[in-house]
C-alpha cells in the first residue's frame, strides 16, 4: 500500500533541514564592534570647546578616521562639534587681529599727530626768524617790505620740517611768510602763515570821493 503524503507538506518537506549540532551549543552570531575611534573623537571634540576650539582638529581628525568604521553616529557628532570648535577659533583669531590692527592704526596716528604738533611749533618759530629778517629790512627802508623777488630771496632759505621752503606774498599794507604744512601744498588749509606789517608793491586803491 502506497504511503501518500498530503499536498500541503510536501513543500515543507522539500526545505532543507538545519544542522543538528551534538555535543556543543550552536555558535551565536558576531558581536558588533565598538567605534572607539567614534566614541573618542566625540568627547574629545566636547572638551576641545573648552579650549575655545583650538585643539578641535585633533579630535576632527579621530572622529574622521571613526567616519569609515561601523556606528559612525558618534564619529559624526564628533566631526560636527569639532567643526564648530574650529569656526569659534578661527572667528577669535580674526577678531584678535582686528583689534591689534585698529590698535596699531590708533598708535601710528597718534604718533603722527604728535610729530605734526611738533613739526608746527617747529615752522612756527621759523617763520617768526623769517619775519625779524623782513623787519629788519623795513626798519632801514622806511617801511617799505622788500619787493616778492627780493623777499623770497630772503625766506626761501628757510626750510620747513617738511622739506618745502618758505614763501612770501605781499598783501596790502603787510606780507605773508607762508609755509606749506604737512600736505607740502601752498594755499590749503594747512598752510601755516605770520604777517609783517609794511608797505608792499601793492598799493590800495585810491578812494574816488577824495
Amino acid at each position: 500500500m502506497a504511503f501518500h503524503i498530503p499536498f500541503n507538506q510536501r513543500a515543507a518537506n522539500r526545505q532543507p533541514m538545519p544542522p543538528i549540532y551534538i555535543g556543543f551549543e550552536p555558535p551565536h552570531a558576531p558581536r558588533k564592534k565598538f567605534n572607539w575611534w567614534g566614541f573618542n573623537g566625540m568627547w574629545m571634540s566636547v572638551a576641545s570647546l573648552f579650549t575655545a576650539g583650538f585643539l578641535s582638529p585633533v579630535p576632527l581628525l579621530i572622529s574622521l578616521i571613526g567616519l569609515r568604521r561601523p556606528g559612525k553616529k558618534m564619529a559624526t557628532l564628533g566631526a560636527l562639534t569639532s567643526f564648530g570648535g574650529i569656526a569659534l577659533a578661527s572667528a577669535l583669531v580674526i577678531g584678535f587681529i582686528a583689534a591689534e590692527n585698529h590698535e596699531h592704526q590708533s598708535r601710528e596716528s597718534a604718533r603722527q599727530q604728535k610729530t605734526v604738533r611738533k613739526n608746527v611749533k617747529e615752522t612756527e618759530s621759523l617763520l617768526g626768524l623769517a619775519a625779524e629778517e623782513l623787519v629788519q629790512y623795513r626798519d632801514e627802508n622806511y617801511g617799505e617790505l622788500p619787493g616778492d623777488i627780493d623777499a623770497n630771496m630772503l625766506v626761501i632759505k628757510h626750510v620747513d620740517p617738511w622739506g618745502e621752503s618758505l614763501r612770501f606774498d605781499a598783501e596790502i599794507n603787510h606780507g605773508v611768510i607762508r609755509s606749506s604744512g604737512p600736505d607740502k601744498e601752498f594755499d590749503t588749509p594747512d598752510d601755516i602763515t605770520t604777517k609783517v606789517k609794511g608797505k608792499t608793491e601793492r598799493r590800495p586803491l585810491l578812494d574816488l570821493n577824495d
